[in-house]
């Protein structure tokens, strides 16, 4: 039977007891890092199964090694009854795995058609020519079974607005699954609906109730209400381990908040009794603050020695401000002041001489210099400042040995390539930059991201030295323990706005399960 024509099934009618995937006993593990620890699951077809955690829980993890994105560390895949290791992406799509990702697959400067079927395109070839017509004639009939006929299959992808690529996003994988004859395809859902309107929601919700006969379908998403009416089962991750799974009728948002969290702040691990009361002093004062997309109308201030937490989903705008308020990404309404002095134009150059430092949440991509040593990884933001063109070798050596000393950065050499240190090393070495530049605003967006415990001990007393010495700190985080041991006062962001604001004072910590309940 062709997938696209309407199964007539509704929720709960799963077709089969035999499961189309399973997961057994999946770990994998990222140096000290595990992601995902013995992760167990199983998706029947006719069923949608929702997975819910906090971020960084493994949820994205798992999705990736089933689609092909990564690899386990131990553990088993079982499609269709065999063990399978897909190398990549194009091989699971050939074998019936299709995902839908958080950030868009689509190619922009290519059509709709094309979009559709790509990588697939020997599908409409003859003698090494594309048969064009056949594949827009193919697009348009699934734009029309699917009620988006309105959608031209010959403009260019770039010309739609985010929620009409969202949806082409989504009607791809069936697209394909039709293609290659996958008649029992596996849908990998994650955060479909984040940029989604209301009507667009609607129809993603009914197109899946109308397909998921013939599919086995999961479904990973923040928003507690969706996943309840949605999916047929509820797997709950915690820590990259699998702690709750239950039927969608038993449970309720109450049941998942308290089931997604469950845990015991260690006080002594965050440094709480180091927690200092901030001068009157305003260093970063936003107003209005918004760059019309990911986030707006953000009014926030952080005083000298404090610490102010932002919480917030994937996607809830939380990364995009520190990086707006550092410059590098574009705001375009409302004021940033810095020690009272409104800024009109200002670019990560500008804002590290002003002694605005900054650590992105991507260390490797976007905070390290990996073909540099140690040390000019630690002088990096100091020579960026300075006005002479010319490199003090000396000193800069003699910074990164006081910094490696002071901040117990395990290397061979401050001349070592920057690679060859520990995730929790090179975080340090990053932090270590704005030190020898020396800031008095930090902007931190998950400072302790994949680094082991004992590396988040020396970052969390690091931050307090930082606090004690007057540095304002702006702390974004996924890691909501972190944030409430951590921070002086929160606020939680969801859908690019500040909806929650909470004073975080040692005697009168917020409870996790207080914020999540803001967050989704």
């Amino acid at each position: 039977m062709n997938i696209l024509q309407d199964s007539g099934l509704g929720p709960g009618k799963a077709e089969s007891t035999q499961p189309v995937l399973e997961v057994r006993d999946i770990t994998r593990v990222f140096g000290p890092v595990h992601a995902l620890r013995g992760v167990s699951l199983r998706v029947r077809k006719g069923e949608i199964v929702g997975l819910i955690g906090e971020n960084g829980a493994g949820k994205s993890t798992l999705l990736n090694i089933i689609s092909g994105t990564d690899k386990q560390t131990s553990g088993t895949v079982i499609l269709k009854g065999a063990e399978v290791s897909f190398g990549n992406y194009h091989e699971a799509t050939r074998n019936g795995v299709f995902r839908i990702f958080q950030e868009l697959a689509l190619v922009q400067n290519m059509t709709v058609w094309e979009n559709l079927f790509l990588s697939h395109e020997q599908k409409f070839t003859t003698v090494g020519f594309i048969r064009r017509k056949d594949g827009i004639r193919r697009a348009k009939e699934l734009l029309e079974r699917f009620d988006h006929g309105w959608i031209d299959p010959e403009r260019r992808v770039q010309d739609y607005p985010f929620a009409v690529r969202q949806v082409l996003e989504v009607l791809k994988a069936f697209a394909l699954a039709d293609l290659l004859g996958q008649t029992e395809p596996v849908i990998l859902l994650d955060e479909p609906t984040a940029a989604l309107a209301a009507d667009e929601i609607d129809f993603l919700r009914d197109l899946l109730i109308k397909l998921k006969g013939h599919c086995a379908i999961i479904l990973v998403s923040h928003r507690l209400s969706e996943l309840l009416e949605w999916s047929d089962r509820i797997v709950i991750f915690k820590d990259g381990e699998v702690v709750a799974e239950a039927g969608s009728r038993e449970l309720t948002e109450e049941k998942l908040h308290y089931l997604m969290v469950g845990r015991e702040r260690d006080k002594e691990f965050y440094r709480e009794d180091r927690q200092r009361e901030p001068e009157a002093e305003p260093v970063l004062q936003l107003e209005g603050f918004g760059d019309h997309t990911t986030f707006r109308d953000v009014n926030l201030s952080v005083l000298k020695g404090e610490i102010v937490g932002v919480a917030g989903v994937l996607g809830s705008g939380k990364t995009e401000l520190g990086q707006a308020v550092f410059g590098d990404r574009r705001a375009h309404n409302g004021t940033l002041e810095h020690h009272g002095k409104r800024l009109h134009r200002w670019s990560a150059q500008s804002m590290s001489r002003a002694k605005v430092g900054y650590v992105p949440s991507e260390r490797k991509e976007d905070g390290l210099l990996d073909t540099f040593s140690v040390a000019q990884n630690i002088s990096f933001a100091r020579i960026v400042s300075q006005k002479s063109p010319l490199l003090d070798l000396r000193r800069e050596m003699r910074e990164a040995e006081h910094y490696i000393a002071e901040l117990g950065i395990k290397t061979s050499s401050p001349r070592a390539n920057i690679e060859s240190l520990s995730g929790g090393n090179q975080q340090k070495a990053v932090l270590a930059r704005w030190l020898a530049r020396g800031v008095d605003l930090l902007i931190l967006d998950n400072p302790t991201r994949g680094v082991d415990a004992g590396a988040k001990e020396g970052i969390y007393d690091l931050i307090r030295d930082l606090a004690d010495a007057g540095v304002a700190i702006l702390l974004i985080s996924d890691d909501l323990l972190e944030v409430i041991g951590l921070s002086n006062r929160i606020v939680v962001m969801k859908d690019g706005a500040i909806t929650y604001r909470v004073d975080a004072p040692v005697a009168a910590k917020p409870k996790e399960t207080d914020l999540v309940a803001t967050m989704v």
